[in-house]
């Protein structure tokens, strides 16, 4: 004790509590803190491709032009172009675009004017206006899959986790 009557230092009891609690808490954050440091390829893929269907529609908005997305599974990249300035069935030339990882899988795109399309160059269409059609674009890698829907006219896209279906009224989730 010292002279106010109070003591200093821990006990060793004291100590011993407080590392079986900082050890417990670092056990239990552990798997969050790995899933953030270690950034999971299929939705880092999910959000660029968002930031670039975003980009699509705004060009074509400002532009007053119809644009095309397309993927190219040779080259395994989403790009983006004008549709003027495209021959048909040939890549587009100074456009923007992102690079897929190759563990992750783009398994089809189903729109509802354009149907299902899973081989070959996969297209989605701008309107001058930034419209798209209704479309689901299916992801997967080893630990799952990913569906981006994109609304008409909303502007919004929306993930699901697990394959999601396309028909004409709404969209349901199917096991695949």
């Amino acid at each position: 004790m010292n002279r106010y009557g109070i003591d200093q230092g821990f006990t060793l009891i004291e100590l011993i509590v407080v590392m079986v609690l900082i050890s417990t808490m670092t056990a239990l954050a552990l798997p969050k803190i790995r899933s953030s440091l270690f950034t999971n390829q299929l939705r880092a893929t999910t959000r660029r491709f968002i930031g670039l269907v975003a980009e699509s529609g705004q060009e074509a908005r400002s532009k007053g032009i119809e644009v095309q997305l397309r993927f190219d599974p040779e080259q395994h990249r989403f790009t983006t172009a004008p549709v003027s300035g495209l021959i048909e069935d040939s890549a587009p030339q100074n456009s923007a675009g992102i690079l897929v990882p190759e563990s992750v899988q783009v398994m089809d795109v189903t729109s509802v004017h354009g149907g299902k399309k899973s081989r070959g160059a996969m297209v989605i269409r701008f309107s001058p206006q930034g419209y798209v059609d209704k479309t689901v674009i299916h992801f997967r890698d080893e630990d799952g899959e990913l569906s981006v829907f994109l609304s008409p006219f909303l502007g919004v896209t929306r993930v699901f986790e697990g394959y999601v279906s396309l028909d004409e009224e709404s969209f349901t989730r199917t096991n695949n």
